[in-house]
């Protein structure tokens, strides 16, 4: 009887295990289709790793700041397992994130169907994506959705969410989960579960919504200087460098100084000596030549003139 008991004790365990095992793997509502995650990777179906480091298959870990142990748990609305982020008496600044393929240009819609701390008011929840698929959640090409402190574990409501939406730059989107542990009132931790990304056409334009991803920065290249037209300009008079001409010696410019007039010196005019008087005689002529010789001193000049004068007189009775 002992063994009879024995045996359906063990099997309904392993019926039980096999139930888990098969709600573990069902897929939440929320994970469904339009949903576009795995959604064995969405409901968080298998854990790889162990802790402080144990995470939900196909995402990985990153930490911002302090920090804490990623586990998995059971604690979820929509079936377990789950992930639980845990420190005692510890900040940290952390969380998750997933590349997924999607369609270029296309508008998407990150949510989570399950976030539930158990000191809400120590716990900020964000959900963020990156059009350009990057993996670093302090890239500037990530978009950050609302962020909630306080109350609140389901946040795939219509009117309680913190939902956020882009357009695909390239294929590939990443989703970013992210908790912001600032304050610790002892041993606190978050059950979180249940992460979708919809196919969503209300996205807001790529030139509005996500800034440009990062290009290579082009080498410079060399603008071509543009060569100056030859525009006549007229040469001022050669002034080649200057050759050592002789150069003369500044004299000073002549000031005119008048001479002294020449006094006049009276030079004593040359005495005429009276020629003979021809005497009327034998052979006399006709007419008797006179000559007259005049000297002029002029400033210190000497003008000698001479001038002949011929007198006839009238033949003599």
């Amino acid at each position: 009887m002992r063994r009879i008991i024995l045996w359906l004790s063990v099997a309904l365990a392993l019926a039980l295990v096999t139930l888990g095992v098969r709600r573990a793997r069902a897929t939440s509502d929320v994970c469904k289709p339009p949903n576009v995650i795995d959604p064995h990777v969405c409901d968080f179906d298998y854990f790889y790793g162990s802790p402080p480091r144990q995470i939900p298959q196909g995402w990985t870990a990153f930490v911002l700041s302090g920090d804490l142990t990623f586990k998995q748990a059971i604690d979820t609305y929509w079936g377990a397992p789950s992930l639980c982020m845990w420190s005692d008496g510890g900040t940290f600044k952390a969380g998750i994130y997933t590349q997924v393929h999607v369609t270029p240009g296309a508008g998407y819609r990150a949510t989570v169907g399950w976030a539930g701390p158990n000191a809400p008011e120590t716990f900020g929840r964000r959900l963020g994506l990156d059009p350009t698929g990057g993996t670093d959640p302090n890239a500037p090409t990530v978009i950050w959705g609302p962020i909630h402190w306080g109350p609140g574990k389901m946040f795939n409501l219509p009117d309680f969410n913190i939902d956020v939406k882009s357009r695909a730059i390239g294929d590939t989107m990443t989703v970013f989960f992210l908790v912001d542990h600032n304050r610790s009132t002892g041993n606190n931790l978050i059950f979180v579960d249940a992460i979708a990304l919809y196919p969503d056409e209300s996205a807001p334009p790529l030139a509005t919504s996500t800034p440009v991803p990062p290009t290579a920065t082009p080498r410079p290249t060399r603008t071509p200087t543009p060569t100056p037209t030859a525009t006549f300009t007229p040469s001022p008079t050669p002034s080649a460098t200057p050759t050592a001409t002789a150069t003369a010696a500044a004299t000073a410019t002549p000031t005119f100084t008048p001479s002294p007039s020449p006094t006049a010196t009276d030079t004593p005019e040359p005495t005429m000596t009276p020629l003979p008087t021809p005497t009327p005689g034998r052979g006399a002529g006709r007419g008797g030549f006179l000559p007259t010789i005049g000297v002029a001193l002029i400033g210190g000049g000497i003008l000698l003139a001479v001038a002949g004068t011929s007198m006839f007189g009238s033949p003599m009775k």
